[in-house]
């Protein structure tokens, strides 16, 4: 992970901050728990959505960089994946990322695996 670029780290760290700000409001306010109940839930909460945030963030950036090195096509990438090209559409030279969040991770272990 050290290749990761700036404004992905800082869209995690602005995801994670929003949401502890927001559902500290809601639940102190909304739903009056106490301050430090509500300031732990939503510390908790709000670190899985900062990361999830940068996780997905950085498989896209990972795979468009990894698309662009090996020269691939919108056809190399379902026959990788076992998919539509359709799923896979390169605009402008580069990758828009359709698939499914959960693929992502997958469609990144294979496009690794063929550079080995």
């Amino acid at each position: 992970m050290k290749d990761v670029s700036r404004k992905t780290v800082i869209l995690g760290i602005g995801a994670a901050l929003l949401s502890i700000i927001c559902l500290m409001l809601i639940l102190n306010t909304v739903l009056h728990m106490t301050f430090w109940l509500a300031l732990f839930l939503s510390t908790i909460a709000g670190l899985y959505l900062g990361y999830n945030a940068f996780y997905s963030t950085y498989l896209a950036e990972m795979i468009k960089i990894e698309v662009a090195n090996q020269g691939l096509t919108s056809r190399d990438l379902a026959d990788l994946m076992h998919g539509n090209a359709k799923e896979y559409p390169i605009i402008r030279g580069e990758l828009r990322l359709i698939i499914p969040r959960y693929k992502r991770a997958q469609l990144l272990a294979k496009l690794q695996s063929r550079i080995r």
